[in-house]
């Protein structure tokens, strides 16, 4: 599986109440820079809700540390990770994956069902 395919595109409502959340939480240097994100990739499975973040459609992707780390619940019950990578400047990747390894995850988990 390739780490990730090109998926230029605005930020959707839903992703950018996600990391405003995230951000006010964790990380509030960064609030400021979400009207400005793009996603520039899409996780290579084609089906998660892994984003890749630009300052432009056309940034390169960028390696970033693990920033913010966090756990949810999918509408099934099922555990969902979080993490958001970045660098000082800026988030470059919003990751799901399944806490288990037995779910698929294809949406993004419930705002009210995050931990840290």
């Amino acid at each position: 599986m390739k780490y990730s395919i090109p998926d230029k595109r605005e930020l959707t409502k839903s992703e950018i109440e996600f990391l405003t959340y995230l951000f006010r939480n964790e990380k509030s240097e960064w609030s400021n820079l979400i009207k400005n994100l793009k996603v520039i990739a899409r996780c290579g499975c084609g089906k998660c809700p892994t984003i890749v973040f630009g300052k432009s459609f056309d940034s390169e992707i960028q390696k970033g540390d693990l920033m913010i780390d966090y756990a949810g619940k999918g509408k099934n019950g099922e555990l969902i990770g979080i993490s958001v990578f970045g660098t000082d400047q800026m988030p470059t990747e919003l990751e799901f994956y399944s806490i288990d390894g037995e779910s698929d995850i294809i949406e993004l988990p419930k705002i009210e069902t995050l931990t840290n």
